[in-house]
């Protein structure tokens, strides 16, 4: 991977950094090198500071492996008041992650590291939610790990399974094409001509229909299909996910019935979760077949964790998918096939929602939650129909597209 052109994309297209602009980063140690980059591209693009904050997968395990059992139940405000702090000072954040698969040995442990993450989910909730507001610049992104590598090439060599994802990530993040920052401006008109198609029709819901789908979807009124760049509250320019290949909206939290297929894996807590069929009635999922306790312990963290907060659509065409690698990244994998997600919604997706308060947000059926974790449904048989006034217009054919782009 050229770590310097990713940097460029990241800090030009990502967080688009402006003069005088405050960054953080998050990062993985293994992912250093790369930080050091982004730190130079955002001082030459005119940032006034770069802040890093360091997220180790292993001291997190030893969190979960030597914490005492009275102290799993409290995350610490301090942590919770930095966050605050950062959010409204106005830094823009670069988050670069990587998946890990730390096995938990045993079903005390287990138990004992979901506690925390659903202990944080909940103290963090109120920064995920002005977050998903879009108050600030944001940006999600991948990097390769050794680790990583060798989950989706057990068959290689570790230098070599470390060279084929760099290669991979490269070509997906358009990293050798001739103007890298250029190609993800096509790339944001291409997602924004698709989503302004979806707009002009103001579907009622959405059908999901394959061998082992059928799932409707009610959209709120007046919703929002959105597509690469986003906008701050006061109008400034950000690609939240990079790669990102979706075009997505707001389902009626109410609204969902049926039952949907996970074709693609990710990652919980270590444990990749796939091939469980879920059961919705009335918005909630109310099934899951075969069972699974750790996706059971997810969605069950409160009354919006087991309703939808985001559909989004993708070609089984897209560069992503084209690699035909299932990477165990959910950033990645989401953007090789369409999707629903768990929890809180994205103010942006409906007319106004930002001026919403909490009881009209409810009002319309906008779901909110202490999570949003995105499931992957879609695949090279699917059918989605929009459905408007009872009639339905099919969208995507077998996973692509019915219209021209």
């Amino acid at each position: 991977m050229q770590l310097s052109t990713y940097a460029k994309v990241i800090v030009k297209n990502g967080i688009a950094v402006q003069s005088g602009d405050l960054v953080k980063v998050n990062f993985n140690p293994e992912h250093l090198p790369l930080v050091r980059e982004i730190t130079k591209e955002a001082y030459l693009s005119g940032a006034s500071y770069v802040k890093l904050d360091l997220r180790d997968p292993e001291v997190e395990l030893a969190r979960a492996h030597y914490i005492c059992s009275p102290y799993t139940h409290h995350y610490p405000d301090s942590l919770v008041q930095s966050e605050w702090t950062d959010l409204e000072a106005g830094y823009s954040t670069i988050s670069i992650t990587a998946p890990s698969f730390e096995k938990l040995e045993s079903n005390l442990l287990r138990k004992k590291a979901a506690k925390l993450i659903e202990v944080k989910a909940k103290a963090m909730a109120p920064i995920r939610k002005v977050g998903m507001e879009n108050r600030n610049k944001w940006v999600v992104v991948n990097a390769p790990t050794v680790a990583w590598a060798n989950t989706i090439f057990p068959d290689l060599e570790s230098d070599r399974a470390f060279h084929r994802l760099n290669e991979l990530l490269g070509d997906i993040l358009k990293l050798y094409e001739k103007d890298p920052v250029a190609s993800w401006c096509h790339q944001d008109l291409k997602l924004k001509t698709i989503a302004n198609r979806l707009n002009a029709y103001q579907f009622d819901a959405l059908e999901f229909k394959s061998n082992y789908t059928k799932l409707y979807v009610g959209l709120v009124r007046q919703h929002i299909w959105t597509g690469g760049t986003e906008k701050t509250n006061d109008g400034r320019v950000f690609l939240s996910n990079i790669p990102v290949e979706e075009v997505w909206t707001m389902p009626d939290k109410r609204g969902v019935t049926g039952h949907v297929r996970i074709t693609k894996p990710f990652n919980l807590n270590g444990q990749l979760i796939q091939g469980i069929t879920l059961y919705f009635q009335e918005g909630k999922v109310v099934k899951l077949d075969p069972y699974n306790k750790e996706l059971a312990n997810l969605i069950e963290i409160d009354d919006g964790g087991s309703r939808l907060g985001e559909v989004a659509l993708v070609s089984k065409h897209s560069s992503v998918a084209k690699t035909g690698v299932v990477f165990n990244s959910t950033l990645l994998d989401e953007n090789a096939a369409s999707h629903i997600a768990f929890g809180q919604a994205y103010v942006s997706n409906v007319v106004q929602g930002v001026a919403m308060n909490t009881n009209e947000r409810d009002a319309i059926g906008m779901n909110e939650s202490a999570i949003h974790q995105d499931v992957m449904i879609g695949d090279e048989i699917m059918d989605v129909y929009g459905v408007r006034n009872k009639k339905r217009i099919l969208i995507m054919k077998n996973g692509e597209w019915c219209f021209t782009i």
